[in-house]
């Protein structure tokens, strides 16, 4: 379970805890602070007991969450944004979903968003489609992945790499590309993740050039399918 963070200490708690709260056994907690300056340190000193605490230099989300990867040893690794939150027994159906067919390289959820105070907002139905070839070209067309939403099996990931630290954006919609052109992935209708959306966040203000070098990469892990 990797929590990479850049100054949300004022919601990283409920991140942390939302993981905690899941009672799920033998959960690695690796919280990676890329550089924060808000306090954070100071603020996951009550937790230490609980979660592993990584301060780098910052480097951005990729390089945060590839120090994670690197430190993980489960199975199974998610990872959680620092303002985010999950839901229900997202751990226990999710390794039970995984557990149940073995070739999954990594499966993902439906999602509800939540308001900077983590108040409801709506609800949001992911596309999933059970064909390969329709689920690359609809991801072509844009991601719908929730990445907070998803589990990775240990295993794939490390057969087709970590994040792309060149991208500092879409490092995670370049992933599901190279998942998918080595392992069917997997879905659950449920909502079990909460996605703070505060104004923020980095995808309002979407860097295009980072989504086209992956569509351009997309392209050539699938000339069987795109042009």
């Amino acid at each position: 379970m990797v929590i990479p963070t850049y100054n949300h200490a004022r919601y990283l708690r409920y991140a942390i805890d939302s993981v905690i709260n899941q009672g799920y056994a033998d959960t690695e907690i690796l919280v990676i602070d890329d550089g924060s300056n808000d306090g954070t340190a100071e603020f996951v000193k009550p937790y230490l007991s609980k979660i592993n605490y990584v301060y780098k230099k910052n480097g951005g989300t990729p390089s945060a969450l590839n120090l994670g990867l690197s430190l993980a040893t489960g199975k199974y690794i998610c990872w959680l944004s620092a303002d985010d939150m999950f839901m229900g027994d997202k751990l226990f159906k999710q390794v039970r979903a995984m557990e149940r067919n073995p070739k999954l390289g990594f499966s993902y959820t439906n999602f509800v968003v939540i308001n900077a105070e983590g108040k409801w907002q709506y609800e949001v139905n992911a596309a999933f489609f059970p064909d390969r070839r329709s689920m690359v070209t609809k991801l072509m067309e844009g991601c719908f992945i929730n990445g907070s939403s998803v589990m990775m099996r240990s295993s794939a990931l490390k057969k087709i790499g970590n994040f792309d630290e060149s991208l500092p954006q879409a490092h995670d919609y370049d992933l599901w590309f190279r998942f998918i052109r080595n392992y069917p992935c997997g879905f659950l209708e449920e909502p079990l993740l909460a996605y703070r959306w505060h104004g923020e966040n980095m995808s309002q203000n979407p860097d295009e050039s980072c989504s086209l070098i992956v569509k351009e990469r997309a392209k050539r892990l699938f000339p069987e399918w795109l042009k």
